[in-house]
């Protein structure tokens, strides 16, 4: 396929196309062709030559080529052709035509006279715009063609090759092989179980995401440098600050789980390959025991009482003197072994039901919707800036519910310290600290509601840089974690983690109840009974005297 190119091409061109074309062996690839300019270039050579059949795109406008990166995927090379006068204008508008394509190879034809002192501000220009893998060469090149490129790690180094048949110079290596003590920037959000300080001074860094991307910071042979947050807390999430920092590459990760909104369209730059699914529901209180009073109400319902109470009323008022009027020959001794036999196994009943019930005692009905919840009186206590992030009809229909603050630490004072007079919103990630530390419990002070939730399984990222150089590198670690399951390590060790920090403590928060003896409190209950019981055999009793003294004055008439 060389063969095709020119015999007045120059051989070290011809060398260094060569080195190119094992790049575009794949036909997949897309040779993407950018000069701005209106000279003549050596790489025109190698397009009209024919020596592959890849499909090109040829962009000759200084301006923004439009929407390159929803056309096409990474399977780009890319032949520039810059001047040296407007060089910085026409780079800026390559970078821009490649947003999130900056990984692909670039191969550039400058032109000017041959100067190392010029590729160094080249290639440092190209490191600012996170372009990794770039190749440069001089188009008014004297003896010997060299290319020119750059060692980004552990800091910029220039590296001049010469294109020679003695010696194949190394062109598009992978540098994020080995970043060779670099240090990546990590900014953490201090909110256990996530990030959280420790030590005498707060010198140390734990939580599940930080030894994340220690873990990652080690594969690549880096190190990690903590840049702390400088931004207040108290009056929107900690997400809407630390993306400020990394889209201005002060940092390169934000460490805190974001759920990827897809109707934030703004911000889908801003976030990693999701590395876990995130569920952000509401954590209730258990179902408390239901108090004595309210455990009649399941030894004998209201209809039965009342059915029983006609039922009596029947048997000894209506039968004796309908058997009377009938005719009907009745032993009466029998008739009364038959009720009061009958009253004996309902009593029975009743009481080894009432037993059964104080013995074991059932739970008050689990809340099921937010309607139940809203019946019921409990609200739920959240952040503000959340609530918004809510849907609007479900706002408006349950804004009643919530208890809503601007200060997360209050929050987190209340939730940490189980105060069961709140609901609260959480995630599921942080739900697995409290499910940790409830195992220490006498019994569960609080629960999951999977019912009462605000998004299920939402993809969740971590915050870095839109043309971030680790983007790539990054989304194959996530996939290597997720297969290897250390995050389900990292995540069942972080709550001891916060103990041996001191962050958290175990300690029982439930209430333990043990055997007291009788109050007055607790037979109000049984006063009650026997008074309605007295009232009753008062109006029977009354009744009865009624029918004697109405018989009395009728016979004497």
């Amino acid at each position: 396929m060389l063969s095709n190119i020119s015999l007045s091409t120059a051989p070290d061109l011809v060398a260094l196309y060569g080195l190119v074309l094992q790049f575009l062996v794949p036909a997949e690839s897309t040779v993407f062709y950018f000069n701005p300019g209106t000279a003549a270039c050596d790489l025109d050579k190698l397009l009209m030559s024919n020596i592959t059949r890849n499909p090109q795109i040829i962009w000759q406008e200084n301006e923004l080529y439009p929407a390159l990166y929803k056309r096409h995927g990474c399977n780009l090379f890319v032949l520039a052709c810059l001047s040296g006068n407007s060089f910085h204008s026409q780079f800026e508008v390559l970078a821009t035509t490649l947003t999130r394509l900056r990984s692909v190879r670039i191969l550039i034809e400058f032109e000017g006279e041959e100067s190392s002192v010029r590729a160094t501000q080249v290639l440092t220009f190209c490191l600012k715009y996170s372009v990794l893998n770039v190749v440069m060469y001089f188009k008014n090149w004297r003896n010997s063609l060299h290319i020119y490129s750059y060692q980004a790690f552990p800091k910029f180094g220039l590296i001049k090759q010469r294109i020679s048949k003695d010696r194949v110079p190394l062109i598009f290596p992978y540098q994020l092989r080995d970043l060779k003590g670099f240090k990546l920037r990590l900014q953490p959000d201090l909110s256990p179980p996530n990030t959280f300080r420790y030590g005498s001074h707060g010198e140390k860094m734990s939580g599940y995401l930080w030894q994340y991307f220690v873990a990652y910071a080690k594969n690549l042979n880096a190190g990690v440098h903590m840049v702390y947050p400088s931004f207040p807390r108290r009056k929107t999430s900690a997400s809407d600050y630390m993306i400020l920092y990394t889209r201005n590459g002060s940092v390169d990760f934000g460490l805190t789980t974001v759920m990827i909104r897809y109707k934030y369209v703004e911000r889908a730059a801003d976030y990693s390959y999701p590395f876990m699914f995130l569920s952000w529901c509401t954590m209730v209180p258990s179902e408390r025991i239901l108090k004595i009073p309210a455990l009649f109400d399941h030894v004998l319902t209201l209809e039965s009482a009342i059915f029983l109470l006609l039922g009596y009323l029947i048997v000894f008022l209506g039968i004796p003197p309908m058997v009377k009027y009938l005719g009907i020959k009745c032993r009466g001794r029998m008739m009364r072994l038959v009720t009061r036999l009958f009253t004996l196994i309902l009593l029975s009943a009743c009481y080894a039901q009432l037993i059964s019930l104080l013995i074991l005692p059932p739970l008050e009905p689990r809340i099921r919707s937010f309607d139940e919840l809203l019946a019921s009186g409990l609200k739920i206590f959240g952040m503000r800036n959340e609530f918004y992030y809510l849907e609007a009809d479900f706002r408006a229909k349950y804004a009643s519910v919530f208890h809503l603050s601007d200060n997360p630490n209050e929050l987190y004072d209340n939730r940490n310290f189980f105060n069961t007079s709140w609901a609260y919103t959480i995630t599921s990630i942080k739900w697995q600290v409290i499910k940790a530390q409830q195992q220490y419990f006498y019994h569960p002070v609080f629960q999951l509601s999977k019912d009462l939730c605000f998004q299920w399984d939402s993809p969740s990222g971590i915050l870095i840089a839109p043309e971030s150089i680790f983007r790539d590198s990054l989304k194959q670690y996530i996939l290597n974690v997720a297969q290897s399951g250390l995050m389900r390590q990292w995540l069942i060790h972080s709550f001891y983690d916060m103990v041996r920090a001191g962050r958290m403590t175990i300690k029982d928060y439930s209430t333990t109840w043990s055997p007291l003896p009788l109050r007055l409190e607790d037979l109000r209950m049984c006063w009650r009974i026997c008074g309605i019981s007295l009232i009753i055999s008062g109006i029977v009793f009354v009744i009865e005297l009624l029918i004697f003294y109405t018989n009395v004055f009728l016979n004497s008439l």
